[in-house]
């Protein structure tokens, strides 16, 4: 088995390590983003999360696309793609 110390001295793993750190940080980061865009824009994906501003017809109106919170969720999928495919 390895040990930890030779592990952390090899050049490929730290570089692993860092890169995987930077992605899962940006990742996290990009879901609170995506909430606040959401949040402040009200624009909202399903019924369920609209259902705080509104009931019935009137919670309808706040679903809708933005341009904004679409960007910043799609930045969000890719990230999770690359990093499951990094990973296999």
């Amino acid at each position: 088995m390895v040990d930890l110390s030779q592990l952390t001295d090899d050049e490929v793993f730290r570089a692993f390590a860092s890169y995987a750190t930077i992605i899962l940080s940006k990742m996290m980061l990009m879901s609170a983003a995506t909430a606040f865009y959401r949040m402040t824009r009200k624009v909202f994906a399903n019924p369920e999360d609209c259902a705080t501003f509104g009931k019935g017809e009137n919670a309808k109106k706040f679903l809708r696309t933005d341009d904004r919170v679409e960007r910043v969720r799609r930045i969000k999928k890719t990230l999770s793609s690359y990093l499951a495919s990094s990973i296999q």
